[in-house]
């Protein structure tokens, strides 16, 4: 299938179960549009209404995903203006979402693969990538909280991820599942209060840590096992609730 088929073949399906919208964003200097849902607010409203015995309730599965979050846009910024992805590296985001992070990947020439929990925004992260970057990642659709056994990749990737305690230790570990020996993680988080305690528990953890950017939005780091990374300097960090 071309791509454009592929396209629009994604986007007839997707249309059948949302109300598509479009984003358009400054990307290192690079307008990009993403394909987004365009009331995300009435997933929320749906949830509520949903099974109280459906693993979206029993697991608490808010709809974050279908929204655009600043630590992704900033995440994706850094990545596109710095050279910390090289064509060919072996990449694995962590909860996609609508697929902007993966997407720049892609358009870096990395070999890609972007996952989450919730089929749908696999989808999104496909069909956005083949209208950033010409070529979708490969998707896997996984909890990594139960991260599968036996894959490894040079650089993961995280944008947003510790909103809440108890996403903290399975985080930890699925970076050490998934991550390659040498290997690093970029990372980005918005300066949340809940944040803060997530890089203490990182550092318990034998994990080491360095600021590659401070922004208004969010912080980008890099995360090593041992002691690899340059520095660690959180003293100026903005925390939000």
């Amino acid at each position: 299938m071309s791509v454009q088929k592929e396209i629009y073949a994604l986007k007839r399906e997707l249309a059948a179960r949302y109300q598509l919208g479009e984003e358009h964003h400054n990307i290192c200097g690079r307008k990009i549009g993403v394909t987004c849902v365009e009331d995300a607010e009435a997933l929320f409203d749906k949830l509520g209404m949903a099974d109280p015995d459906s693993i979206e309730v029993q697991d608490e599965r808010l709809p974050y995903w279908a929204t655009l979050w600043d630590s992704a846009l900033i995440l994706s910024d850094v990545l596109l203006s710095d050279n910390l992805i090289a064509p060919g590296e072996s990449v694995l985001e962590l909860g996609c979402g609508l697929g902007l992070v993966s997407s720049i990947a892609c358009l870096k020439r990395a070999r890609v693969t972007a996952t989450d929990y919730q089929p749908d925004a696999l989808k999104f992260a496909r069909l956005n990538s083949l209208q950033i970057a010409g070529v979708a990642p490969r998707t896997m659709l996984i909890d990594w909280r139960f991260p599968p056994q036996g894959q490894h990749y040079a650089t993961l990737l995280g944008a947003d991820l510790v909103y809440e305690l108890r996403f903290f230790d399975p985080l930890i570990a699925a970076f050490d599942a998934f991550l390659a020996p040498g290997g690093r993680i970029l990372f980005s988080e918005p300066h949340r209060v809940v944040g803060r305690s997530f890089f203490d528990r990182l550092q318990d953890a034998g994990w080491a840590f360095s600021t590659i950017t401070e922004r208004e939005g969010a912080t980008v780091y890099e995360i090593v096992r041992g002691e690899g990374a340059s520095h660690k300097d959180t003293k100026t960090q903005r925390y939000k609730t």
